[in-house]
């Protein structure tokens, strides 16, 4: 494979789900690099029902989601690409990537798992299709010898965050979608900020309205949760790196069983912001330490005046540089 040095004029075909503006800042960095890059969403559509229907079982719609990628390999079976690069394959089935695979004989394939396979059964059948599968999840990577570790990225945005020199607005903030039991948790971490008197900015996100209802008939502390924090309309990139930047610190609820450190997570790294995670795994990561992140339990998570206020940067400039989407293209692309 090529030296990601030799990006200049490498052709990429680049698939990847639309979410909250991620794929854009991969498909610039691969253009900053100087690659021609030709980005196509994974799914027919960003419809609710069409995302929901291919998580459950991307069967259900197959005769959709086929078409779309034979669109796809016709559409640009006249390039010659260097590179194939499919972030998260939840959609395409097995036959359509022989199908993309025949038709770009001389690329080189990747897959990127930014999700558990817990969560995309999918990938499973996908990955002996691939020269290189990574995950952000070690413990998929540690039951799968053909996969590489590779976490998550920040975008190139926070470093506005970084080199920010005003007061904050807020002592944490929490910016995300409603999943599991998150907002059960998050509940109890703001209240025991608000308790003392501590500002926290929350934004959640769901994703359908009738889901969100039905939910709230069955739940009555999600309705009340709901209330005031739930928001159908995503932020936009600019709105998530505006509010970490007037924040303190960052506030991460994981699922239940998943190891892989969140987009958040990343992005306090990158922005210069404290971290206050329910994700026990994160000591295992080079950018944990006692100034920069506090783990929490879900059942009683503890936020001190000693973390939130104790001086000094909280990550080095070594960790920062490793987790940007900078080093994250060059990892994929080596």
């Amino acid at each position: 494979m090529n030296d990601v040095q030799n990006l200049i004029g490498q052709r990429v075909l680049f698939i990847a789900p639309m979410f909250f503006g991620y794929e854009k800042l991969i498909k610039a960095e691969l253009e900053a690099k100087g690659a021609e890059v030709d980005y196509f969403n994974d799914r027919p559509d960003n419809g609710f029902w069409t995302k929901a229907l291919i998580r459950v079982d991307r069967r259900l719609l197959a005769r959709k989601t086929d078409a779309y990628y034979r669109n796809i390999i016709e559409s640009t079976c006249s390039k010659i690409y260097d590179h194939v690069l499919i972030v998260r394959g939840e959609a395409i089935s097995l036959k359509m990537l022989r199908l993309l695979r025949q038709a770009q004989p001389k690329a080189w394939m990747s897959l990127y798992l930014w999700d558990s396979m817990n969560y995309n059964p999918n990938a499973r059948t996908l990955l002996d299709e691939f020269d290189h599968v990574f995950s952000f999840d070690r413990s998929n990577v540690e039951q799968n010898p053909k996969m590489q570790f590779l976490p998550l990225f920040y975008g190139r945005e926070f470093e506005r965050s970084a080199q920010w020199q005003g007061s904050p607005v807020y002592d944490a903030c929490f910016i995300g979608t409603i999943h599991t039991d998150r907002y059960k948790v998050l509940e109890k971490v703001i209240d025991s900020l608000e308790a003392r008197g501590r500002k926290v900015f929350v934004f959640c996100y769901y994703p359908s309205k009738q889901l969100y209802r039905l939910r709230a008939l069955v739940d009555p502390g999600f309705r009340r949760f709901g209330r005031k924090y739930v928001s159908f309309t995503g932020m936009t990139l600019a709105e998530v790196v505006d509010r970490i930047t007037e924040s303190r610190a960052v506030v991460d609820v994981n699922r239940p069983d998943q190891l892989g450190l969140t987009m958040r997570t990343i992005e306090a790294v990158g922005a210069q912001r404290k971290l206050i995670t329910t994700n026990a795994d994160v000591v295992n990561y080079n950018l944990y330490n006692l100034n920069g992140v506090l783990v929490v339990g879900r059942e009683n998570p503890v936020v001190t005046d000693d973390f939130l206020y104790g001086e000094g940067e909280p990550f080095n400039s070594a960790v920062r540089k490793k987790y940007s989407v900078s080093a994250w293209v060059d990892q994929v692309f080596q």
